[in-house]
């Protein structure tokens, strides 16, 4: 029989004279590729969430309730700079990742991002807050409307010092005492993250 190099033949024999039936590989079937779609996506998933364990802060991330080959593995990738080893790092994490429940980590994860976006809005909030003192000292007299126990004249001498500090192209410190009076003003009401978290105040910071 001619052999036609389009058409693989149905069999062929070994040296040993075996006739071995040509095994083609099955069809790709509708339920086969939605098979693997998802299981490539719960892969991807499992790296996304160790994206966000390494990014959350050391000290938050060690309570966190997860096994201590992910912490390691999580703390390891935070000290690679390498792009290639940290990519391998990150496949390594959603390999151990599969036998983690990772339900409790998600929604840990989720309650530290709720905490650090409230965290975020009251830091712009306040930065909006300062700007209007700075642009207006009526806002000091609503603030001691609403905080009886606010030192007036130690707020008037800030304002003051930082007008003067932003026309003589001075170092802010004035303006970053406004900025820490009124985040302890309203201290009770917003917990700002833990500098070892980040540093979203650092810039506020004397």
């Amino acid at each position: 029989m001619p052999f036609h190099p389009t058409k693989p033949p149905s069999h062929f024999h070994t040296r040993q004279g075996q006739e071995v039936v040509n095994a083609e590989p099955p069809p790709m079937t509708e339920g086969r590729r939605r098979s693997k779609t998802k299981a490539k996506e719960e892969v991807e998933a499992l790296q996304d969430l160790g994206r966000r364990l390494v990014g959350v802060g050391n000290d938050r991330l060690k309570k966190l309730d997860i096994p201590e080959s992910l912490l390691d593995a999580v703390l390891e990738a935070k000290r690679i700079t390498s792009h290639g080893a940290l990519r391998r790092q990150m496949q390594y994490i959603g390999k151990l990742m599969r036998d983690v429940d990772t339900d409790p980590i998600q929604e840990m994860l989720d309650e530290l991002d709720g905490i650090s976006n409230k965290a975020n809005a009251r830091f712009h909030a306040l930065e909006k807050q300062r700007d209007r003192l700075l642009a207006d000292e009526s806002v000091i007299t609503e603030l001691k409307n609403h905080y009886p126990d606010l030192d007036v004249s130690a707020l008037r001498t800030l304002r003051r010092n930082a007008l003067k500090e932003q026309a003589d192209h001075k170092p802010p410190k004035a303006y970053r005492a406004i900025f820490q009076v009124l985040k302890n003003l309203a201290a009770p009401e917003a917990e700002s993250p833990s500098a070892t978290d980040g540093q979203e105040y650092g810039h506020e910071q004397a």
